[in-house]
């Protein structure tokens, strides 16, 4: 998943200071292939922060710079799953409710349906293998089976549980409105994302925006975006959260007869309550009155009918998306109902754990925000706590060389398909954490570098050096 962030600055002197610091630690003889690595040219102005442990004996086996704390990027999203899979337990689910009040007369409801989140990602989501309309048919069999065939009233979605304020004041601005910077609030739905198609032609020239799906009708875009030469997807989406408003920028391929930029939806309740009311109208089941959500009528009900309730996928499967294809949707949710509705402070409950949680500094759940940072040995000690807690947790991380975010990380080489790691990336850091299987024992490790010289591909190699060397 495609993060931004923006420099953190270091000094060459802190650079060498920590150097000494792991000469030290290594009776002045650090393993060759640390060595090697953080004499690679790519780290010249680089900071960096590594540990890497043993553990059935808690014996460190490598290690530099290992208490500073660094922006590490997605590899935070290691914090956010391991505290969820330890506050909440692995079977949690989250819980929809489709209900009404008023009064019922014959086929005629008198009152209004109500949505009411718990603060659930996955509600639609195209990432669990299920019907993204699944919620729509259940309630709308629901309706049915109760003899309902008009409302009087409106479907309004309860989408306070979080507040409003969605984003992150650390995030920065330029991520605003993009795919990967989605409001969270107390009801989700198709990952708070829509995906808008422009069509390109010959390198330098305009592009035409096509559709969007699923459609957003009331958005409004300023599109700039033009053809490139370059493959990538170099598309931006900008805009705040409760606007119309939405400006599309950047690059995209040329010649394209169909290309997706992905922008988040401003207002997931209002969006779903307007969705939810058509497609009840389109299954026969007339509603008059508006679609709404708590923030705008603040209207609650004054009785509950249940008619039906969705649950989510448990919480092993959602960790395991956030880890897996490092998703910045599911995890701000997790971040949320961690610190918000249960009013967990994350460092605080790491040192009632017995970890030293001072080189922690978190301000969101997916690592998007530049202000987080974590330290290499924190990290390892989150890793040696879960993997005595069971294997939830270790199932959740990416097989390195075979799937998700490392799937090309150490393909070909001795440590292919013998690590789960999860990886972090932003402008200027790439950061990697979890574990090592060699041998019959298990390492974990964390490593994080701040503005590298040259290419990430490059780092990556170097990296893929230093693990492999270092076992």
């Amino acid at each position: 998943m495609r993060e931004k962030g923006s420099p953190f600055k270091k000094t060459y002197l802190f650079f060498w200071i920590g150097l000494w610091g792991a000469l030290q630690a290594f009776g002045q003889n650090p393993p060759a292939a640390l060595n090697a690595f953080l004499r690679s040219e790519s780290l010249k102005h680089a900071s960096v922060s590594f540990k890497l442990m043993d553990l059935s004996t808690n014996q460190v086996i490598a290690a530099y710079n290992e208490s500073a704390s660094l922006p590490s990027a997605s590899i935070l999203k290691l914090v956010t799953t391991a505290t969820a899979l330890d506050v909440l337990g692995s079977a949690f689910t989250y819980s929809t409710s489709l209900f009404y009040d008023g009064v019922l007369e014959g086929s005629t409801l008198n009152g209004n349906l109500y949505i009411e989140g718990s603060g659930d990602p996955t509600l639609g989501s195209e990432f669990t293998g299920k019907d993204r309309e699944l919620f729509m048919k259940t309630g709308c069999d629901a309706i049915q089976q109760k003899g309902i065939q008009r409302i009087t009233g409106s479907v309004i979605v309860l989408d306070q549980l979080f507040g409003y304020a969605g984003i992150s004041p650390k995030w920065l601005w330029e991520d605003l409105g993009n795919y990967y910077a989605p409001g969270v609030y107390g009801i989700s739905i198709f990952d708070n994302m829509y995906r808008v198609y422009l069509r390109s032609s010959s390198p330098g020239s305009a592009t035409t925006l096509l559709h969007t799906i699923p459609e957003m009708k009331e958005l409004e875009f300023t599109n700039t975006i033009t053809a490139s030469t370059s493959e990538a997807d170099n598309s931006f989406i900008s805009g705040v959260p409760f606007s119309n408003q939405r400006y599309l920028y950047g690059t995209i391929p040329s010649n394209r007869s169909s290309f997706a930029a992905r922008g988040d939806i401003p207002d997931p309740g209002l969006f779903l309550a307007g969705y939810f009311k058509e497609y009840l109208q389109k299954n026969g089941i007339a509603v008059t009155g508006e679609a709404a959500t708590y923030r705008l009528s603040a209207k609650e009900p004054a009785t509950k009918q249940e008619l039906a309730l969705f649950r989510s996928p448990d919480l092993t499967s959602m960790i395991r998306i956030i880890n897996v294809r490092s998703n910045n949707h599911y995890a701000e949710h997790l971040y949320k109902l961690l610190t918000q509705k249960n009013g967990i402070d994350i460092p605080t409950y790491w040192t009632r754990k017995g970890l030293d949680a001072s080189a922690l500094f978190q301000f969101d759940g997916s690592g998007l925000s530049p202000s987080n940072a974590v330290s290499a040995d924190f990290l390892v000690q989150v890793l040696a706590y879960m993997n005595k807690r069971g294997n939830d947790f270790y199932f959740s991380l990416p097989i390195a060389g075979k799937e998700g975010t490392v799937a090309s990380f150490l393909k070909g080489t001795a440590l292919e398909g013998q690590a789960r790691i999860k990886s972090g990336s932003m402008t200027g850091i790439h950061s990697y954490a979890g574990y090592i299987d060699k041998n019959g024992k298990r390492y974990a490790f964390s490593l994080t570098v701040n503005y590298f010289t040259g290419s990430r591909a490059a780092l990556r190699k170097e990296i893929e050096k230093l693990l492999v060397g270092v076992l």
